[in-house]
């Protein structure tokens, strides 16, 4: 199976780990005398918890135990802290198995998931100075950077950083599983771009879109399209699913208003709505990470749509907006048809714990927020 790399520009290059990230008792190893790895301590309240919420019922084992024999040796890597490791747990106990089981089943999460997630406390970083935040064998295990910088009650740090991952090697069980329609791959299969697609497309003009992929990671393969289009779907903002804001009265599209900042609002929605309506993402968070680069997962589905909307080529039959919709149409019906999942029902689960996340609503008005610093009965 092909390794994968999440990967975001980086201006620095880390080496190493400081003293503040050193083992500490909780999460230390040493080797015995035939070369194994072996914890220093006996079990403890966090490993309890795996065991028995999610190694135990889904066969899904989470390490977060700097283990040797789980990294990659082309990288420096530094342990994830106990208390970062709870945190995760939490979060995905929350925003990834709750909803799944939800919408299937506990014998469906078992059986049709990755077995293996692998916590790293920081970032690391190639010569060229990119950050990579994941490493991935598809729908098998998968090593999650950066864990030590979580923050547990950001949501659009979480869908940018971890869930889009989960979300992403998760839907690859399936297609492994049941084969979708070969009609999926034909649409963009003239741009399937393999391991050169680090350098087929400019992400400054996001010139994928035109080509019908979401991002350009997309443009790996058909199976890699895909995933990233399912998890996609599910962490950016909808204006057809949550705006309420359509309209058939063209005369109140944003192309049509005099004020320029209208126009970039997609044809179908009321441009006095559908800005009331962007204004409200603020109440979940700063839409900015710290190095003032929005976070993807503040993006609107139909934006990108809008910007998909033009030809790679002048032959080419299909607008890249086209060519996402056929293919959503298609993942939807195959999804619903094949596993009996609405992925609409499953988005809406997943989003409906975002105010508990962050202790709003979506309107602004505050809401328990959940501690995931502690375990659940400690």
């Amino acid at each position: 199976m092909k390794k994968i790399l999440y990967i975001l520009l980086a201006g620095t290059f880390l080496l190493g780990c400081s003293n503040d990230d050193k083992l500490s008792g909780e999460s230390g190893i040493i080797p015995d005398e035939g070369g194994d790895e072996r914890s220093l301590n006996p079990q403890n309240d966090l490993d309890k918890y795996i065991e028995q919420n999610f190694t135990k019922p889904y066969s899904i084992d989470i390490i977060y135990r700097f283990l040797e024999r789980e990294i990659y040796r082309a990288y420096t890597f530094a342990p994830t802290r106990y208390e970062k490791a709870v945190e995760f747990v939490n979060v995905f106990n929350y925003l990834f198995v709750e909803p799944y089981i939800k919408i299937t089943s506990k014998q469906f999460l078992k059986e049709h998931s990755f077995n293996t997630i692998i916590l790293i406390g920081e970032p690391a970083f190639n010569p060229t100075g990119a950050k990579l935040v994941g490493f991935a064998s598809a729908g098998i295990k998968i090593h999650l950077l950066e864990i030590n910088h979580t923050q547990p009650n950001n949501i659009y740090w979480l869908n940018d950083n971890i869930l889009v991952t989960l979300y992403h090697e998760n839907a690859h069980t399936w297609h492994q599983a049941k084969l979708y329609p070969t009609d999926y791959e034909r649409i963009s299969a003239t741009d399937y771009k393999r391991d050169s697609w680090v350098n087929a497309w400019n992400l400054n003009t996001s010139n994928f879109l035109p080509a019908g992929f979401m991002t350009a990671y997309s443009s790996f393969n058909s199976d890699e399209d895909f995933v990233e289009m399912l998890a996609r779907y599910i962490v950016y903002y909808n204006a057809t699913l949550d705006c309420g804001c359509a309209t058939s009265d063209e005369t109140r599209w944003g192309k049509n208003q005099t004020n320029t900042q209208y126009h970039s609002i997609p044809d179908g929605f009321d441009y006095e709505l559908y800005t009331e309506w962007k204004n409200k993402f603020w109440n979940y968070g700063n839409l900015y990470n710290d190095q003032s680069v929005q976070y993807e997962s503040s993006y609107v589905w139909e934006e990108r749509l809008k910007a998909a909307d033009t030809k790679i080529r002048e032959t080419e039959t299909y607008t890249g907006k086209q060519k996402i919709e056929q293919k959503m149409a298609i993942m939807k019906k195959y999804l619903l048809e094949e596993w009996n999942i609405n992925l609409d029902e499953l988005r809406a689960e997943i989003r409906s714990r975002y105010p508990y996340v962050v202790g709003k609503d979506f309107e602004g008005n505050p809401v328990q927020r959940k501690d995931f610093s502690v375990l659940p009965n400690n």
